[in-house]
């Protein structure tokens, strides 16, 4: 029987355990453990009577991820309360100089705020609105964005979108309009996640619907021109949406986005003067690429495109269109293949020069990206062989169940939990948040790179942030790729028996891969008889060099093996002919409610994942609200499951809006700049290192070629329509 890969390591804790255990390839026992935690807690607390609290916190949570005790929780307690007090002293200072007229030196008094809370809103918001008055527009826009997308669905984040459309259009904010309820209705129906635009049986009609309306009643609205030359292009009118274009530009000539309307304008223009049949077939197919690109179907993005091709292979802008997809993908075979075939039809020295730009870095980038997706799979590859049991081989594992669950949940479910390590959730908060950066980096290179988006959804699937985690599966599952998650799977009559398993969904079958056995009698985890790709976790990040691994002991169902899938509580069972098999979705943050209304909706979002992805249309979903005998049964209300703010990211339309992605090539360029210094440069080549000097210089270049990419890949967004001023008040709670 196969060792597994971790077993040297106590829970595989990021290496925290004592080096001299891993020497003796021994496992600590607790009092060592114990011993180690109460070392780092006490440095912890030096730290923190110093003032040094982000130090400290570092020190509780390494002493929380070798042994949890409540003097690394309180320790983590105290100096986030610490924290919430200084930051809420900086925003009453930046307060005070804001009133008195002293925008720059409130500015500069949020920016140090901001950097001691990184990603705190308030701090965001409020550096909006001194760029604001001090007149710098983009920077007002940057900090903006970034502070919507940290207050996810709060209460102002609506009126707040319609600040940011004021913003980017350059107008003054708008009177009261007589009837706000229709532009209140499109924007509304907007934010829906994954609203079919086209749907006219929707509350209001189809968002071009609607536009049409508002542009009879608004025909001077900049928000609602440029609605309507998105609608004109989807419908395959692009010359009538290049004049809606202008016509926008025209009425917003102070916009932020004004050379990327002309630019768009200008690609429109000339999809509208190709000749005869072969050109509107050309325009049909952007069209419908266009359409697509809403729904984040890439592989059929990329199909229209190639219809193009073959409609009219002279057709420049199709080569690249397909050269910027193919590049987000991080493809570099094809991307150079599409943007080498573009030069040699487009004419104009600067187009082509701008190609050139595409291509000079590429196998740099896609080191660098490399080089990030190896430190985020690093990181997740430990918490989840921990969190899984799966490295615990001859480590008793401990059940950390409630005196309700132990009284009240099913047998089934109390096995499932045994089997599953409960890690420090600082711990694994802090871990998914550094994982997290390394890949936002990674996704502003190649955005639809499959590597990275699996383990971002893997991300997204422990906040709870089910719109954003669909957004990344979308990108796995258009290349062909099966989308994952990984659970306990309780088995036999008594349900002791609890396998580990990575549950693959792809489009035409559903894999079940064993990672480890649960053995009830010794309380340990043990392999199975074939390990599970190279990592012990059924290969977490796939691609076409790296597929899931085919010898892993593993059970594949076809839909037609299926009579049916449904939600149980937490769990998601498929029904078969002779067997059900029960599998409970992995959560490292929060404890998942056994039975109720939370329980179903956690599981719910699970089975949508088979409809969605492998087209299993005969699902039930458990009902979402609590019945009136689990009201009152016991007395109690099983709370909703929250979101972890570390592992929102950004949800709906905002979420690669300018100022996000800005962000994300800051820190991209941090990264290079690290690697640079030779802080990273572990298991980075050389052509990474080289790139961080090179794009140092390119800066401009690199950023422009990132945003044609990133255009590529969403097409453009509607804007939210204002339709009264937006109270500008200052933020003084973090």
């Amino acid at each position: 029987m196969p060792r597994l890969r971790f077993m040297a390591v106590c829970a595989s804790l990021a290496g925290l355990v004592t080096l001299w255990s891993l020497a003796q390839n021994a496992q600590p026992n607790k009092k060592q453990l114990e011993t180690h935690a109460k070392q780092l807690i006490g440095e912890g607390k030096a730290l923190e009577d110093a003032g040094k609290l982000g130090e400290a916190k570092g020190k509780y949570i390494d002493a929380e991820a070798i042994y949890s005790t409540s003097d690394g929780l309180d320790g983590i307690k105290r100096v986030n309360e610490a924290e919430k007090a200084q930051a809420s002293t900086q925003l009453n200072n930046a307060r005070r100089l804001y009133d008195a007229g002293k925008y720059q030196e409130s500015l500069e008094e949020l920016k140090r705020g901001l950097v001691e809370q990184p990603g705190n809103p308030a701090f965001e918001f409020d550096l909006a609105l001194c760029y604001l008055k001090l007149g710098d527009r983009a920077n007002a826009d940057l900090y903006l964005e970034m502070a919507i997308a940290g207050m996810g669905q709060a209460k102002e984040t609506p009126k707040l979108l319609e600040l940011d459309s004021t913003i980017v259009m350059g107008a003054d904010q708008p009177a009261a309009q007589g009837d706000p309820p229709a532009s209140d209705t499109f924007n509304a129906s907007y934010r829906e996640e994954d609203r079919d635009a086209a749907d006219p049986k929707a509350p209001g009609g189809s968002l071009c619907q609607q536009t049409t309306s508002l542009k009879t009643a608004l025909p001077s609205n900049p928000a609602v021109i440029f609605n309507a030359a998105k609608c004109a292009e989807e419908d395959a009118r692009q010359g009538d949406a290049a004049l809606l274009l202008a016509d926008y530009v025209k009425r917003a000539p102070n916009a932020l986005d004004r050379a990327d309307a002309e630019a768009l304008a200008q690609s429109w223009k000339s999809l509208a003067d190709l000749p005869g049949d072969n050109g509107q077939t050309v325009r049909r197919d952007f069209a419908n690429a266009s359409r697509y690109l809403d729904y984040r179907r890439y592989d059929r993005v990329i199909s229209e495109y190639e219809d193009a091709a073959k409609a009219m292979p002279d057709f420049a802008q199709t080569e690249w269109q397909l050269g910027l997809l193919y590049e987000a993908y991080g493809n570099v075979v094809k991307t150079r293949e599409h943007f080498a075939r573009y030069q040699q039809l487009e004419k104009d020295p600067a187009r082509n020069a701008a190609a050139t730009a595409h291509v000079a870095n590429l196998d740099r980038r896609r080191a660098v990206y490399d080089a990030n997706v190896s430190d985020a799979q690093d990181i997740l590859t430990n918490l989840l062989l921990s969190s899984l049991g799966v490295s615990n081989e001859g480590a008793k594992h401990k059940g950390k169940l409630t005196h309700r669950q132990r009284r009240y949940a099913s047998s089934r479910y109390k096995e499932e939990s045994r089997a599953t390590e409960k890690l420090s959730e600082p711990y694994v908060e802090r871990e998914l948040d550094r994982a997290r950066q390394d890949l936002d980096a990674a996704a502003d290179l190649f955005p639809l790179g499959p590597e990275v988006n699996e383990m971002l959804a893997l991300i997204c699937l422990q906040g709870n942030n089910w719109p954003e985690a669909y957004r990344s599966y979308d990108a796995v599952a258009s290349q062909g790729f099966p989308v994952s998650f990984y659970a306990q799977q309780p088995t036999g009559a008594d349900n002791k028996q609890v396998r580990a398993v990575k549950v693959e969904v792809g489009a035409d079958s559903i894999r079940i891969v064993t990672l480890a056995v649960y053995n009830p009698n010794k309380k340990i985890s043990e392999p199975p008889d074939q390990s599970a790709g190279e990592d012990d976790l059924g290969n977490l990040v796939v691609s076409a060099s790296v597929p899931p691994d085919p010898n892993a002991e593993a059970v594949t169902i076809k839909p037609e093996d299926l009579k049916g899938i449904e939600t149980q509580n937490n769990f998601v069972v498929l029904k078969m002919a002779k067997e059900k098999i029960y599998l409970a979705p992995l959560n490292m943050l929060s404890t998942v409610p056994f039975e109720g209304g939370a329980s179903r909706t956690y599981g719910n979002e699970y089975t949508r994942m088979f409809i969605r992805y492998l087209g299993f249309e005969d699902a039930k979903l458990g009902k979402e609200g609590m019945t009136t005998g689990e009201k009152f049964k016991l007395g109690f209300e099983i709370a909703r499951i929250g979101m972890s703010a570390a592992m929102m990211g950004i949800t709906g339309p905002m979420a690669y809006g300018s100022a996000v992605r800005m962000v994300q090539l800051i820190h991209a360029l941090n990264v290079f700049h690290e690697v640079a210094q030779g802080v990273r440069a572990v298991n980075i080549t050389d052509a990474a290192i080289s790139l961080a000097d090179d794009l140092e210089e390119t800066q401009e270049t690199l950023e422009r070629t990132m945003s044609e990419e990133r255009r590529a890949v969403e097409g453009i967004h509607f804007k939210f329509i204002p339709d009264e001023p937006v109270p500008l008040k200052f933020k003084e709670k973090a």
